[in-house]
């Protein structure tokens, strides 16, 4: 029986009487004789056993509702079907108090057993046929007086399945007959662990899918940079040839040189980034003072901002507490921001904003670097934080954004954006306080 027909086949139960009783009461009230007092006595008889019907239904209804709760409780402990299996059974021995519970799965080829209670091989094997049959035809079976170990049992078989899969079969022992409202409680279990299922699925194959893509984003990304630079790499080499060859040896070497060495810190560059953005690191925790690492990370891009004509406007705010960081990311994080302001105002007469400020009813703290830069364009915001994503063309790694968010994300915290075309772009991190190692 679907979910949907129990419930209207409870609501009836409960609604009759009451219109029942509705009915009867107007009938009765406009009689005034003996046979009217008969009708009173009756009708009170007849009210009482309707009110039985509700007294079982609604025991029915709540029973049904409280295993589906306490089948739930459990589910957040998931990690594969078998657990799931597993938690459907200690449900079931404990709420419905059967004496057999045996649960298959269905594996490559066939149905394994998963669980079993009490644990025997010959009545795990004995079941196995009727899990089979029960299986391939996807039905709710009951099969009387099954004959194990010489003693005779009453066995419900329900399917794990929905109405597109099949995962396998819940069978069910008992001495005794099986009530209706026993029925309900094993076939409303198993459909709801026969959705999870699915959805676990579903989940699954999506995350395999969402590897392969990144996999070969990050095969193809790699291969272009790579190359890029091996290119370049190649022509300084070739000017270096040409130098030893030629007259203007010393002029045509020197740019060889500074060739071989920019394409070299870029490839440096692109290693650094994908350690710190593959490589799982824990967190080394330290009380730092926000605005002297700040201070400390613009006096050591100094000759950059320098050589960049670039204007540097320290905004740090006042009381920011120490809190506890691990300053080596956060570092990491920050200067990739800087490195893409000093990017974004190129061509411009510059300005770079590094600011703080201590949110100290949240207890957060709010780090941002802001330019006056050309601006991204709104259709790229939701991109920028992906691998391999550049607004900086062939100059730059796609993976500058991509760690300052694992970064931030790892402190519990997050990056907000904002930007302009052609007015500028402000990165936000907003990073819990922790004044201990333990995060209070």
């Amino acid at each position: 029986m679907e979910k949907k027909d129990r419930l209207k086949e409870t609501v009836s139960t409960i609604v009759k009487p009451v219109t029942f009783f509705i009915d009867k009461f107007n009938a009765i009230i406009k009689r005034d004789d003996d046979e009217g007092i008969k009708e009173v006595d009756n009708f009170v008889y007849s009210l009482l056993d309707q009110v039985k019907d509700i007294e079982e239904g609604m025991r029915a209804f709540f029973v049904e509702i409280l295993f589906i709760n306490q089948l739930t409780e459990k589910i957040a402990e998931v990690v594969n079907e078998i657990t799931l299996s597993e938690i459907l059974g200690e449900r079931i021995r404990k709420f419905l108090k059967t004496d057999i519970i045996s649960i298959y799965l269905l594996g490559e080829k066939e149905l394994s057993p998963v669980y079993s209670y009490p644990y025997d091989k010959e009545k795990i094997d004995k079941l196995h046929q009727l899990a089979s049959d029960s299986f391939i035809k996807g039905e709710s079976l009951i099969f009387p007086k099954v004959n194990l170990n010489s003693k005779k049992y009453n066995i419900l078989s329900v399917p794990l399945r929905t109405t597109k899969e099949k995962f396998g079969q819940v069978l069910i022992g008992k001495r005794k007959s099986f009530t209706k409202e026993e029925t309900l409680i094993l076939i409303s279990g198993c459909s709801i662990i026969s959705f999870i299922m699915s959805n676990m699925r579903l989940t699954q194959e999506m995350i395999k899918n969402e590897r392969l893509a990144t996999i070969g984003k990050v095969i193809s990304g790699l291969s272009h940079d790579i190359r890029n630079h091996l290119q370049k790499i190649e022509n300084g080499l070739y000017l270096i040839e040409t130098g030893l060859k030629g007259k203007h040896r010393k002029e045509v070497i020197i740019d060889g040189v500074n060739i071989l060495k920019g394409s070299y810190e870029k490839m440096k560059n692109l290693v650094l980034s994908m350690v710190d953005y593959t490589k799982e690191r824990e967190l080394q925790l330290q009380l730092t003072d926000i605005n002297n690492l700040l201070d400390t990370i613009i006096k050591e891009n100094k000759d950059l901002f320098k050589e960049n004509k670039i204007k540097i406007k320290k905004e740090f705010g006042q009381n920011i507490p120490q809190i506890y960081i691990d300053p080596y990311k956060i570092e990491r994080g920050i200067t990739n921001l800087l490195l893409n302001a000093v990017d974004a105002v190129e061509g411009k007469q510059g300005i770079i904003k590094v600011g703080t400020r201590y949110n100290s009813e949240k207890e957060i703290i709010e780090i941002w670097v802001e330019d006056n830069g050309c601006g991204i364009p709104e259709q790229n915001l939701d991109k920028i934080f992906d691998i391999f994503f550049s607004t900086k063309g062939s100059g730059g790694t796609g993976f500058g954004l991509a760690i300052v968010q694992k970064v931030v994300k790892e402190h519990n915290g997050i990056v907000e954006v904002k930007s302009k075309i052609g007015k500028g772009t402000k990165f936000t991190l907003k990073i819990p306080a922790k004044k201990n190692v333990e995060g209070k």
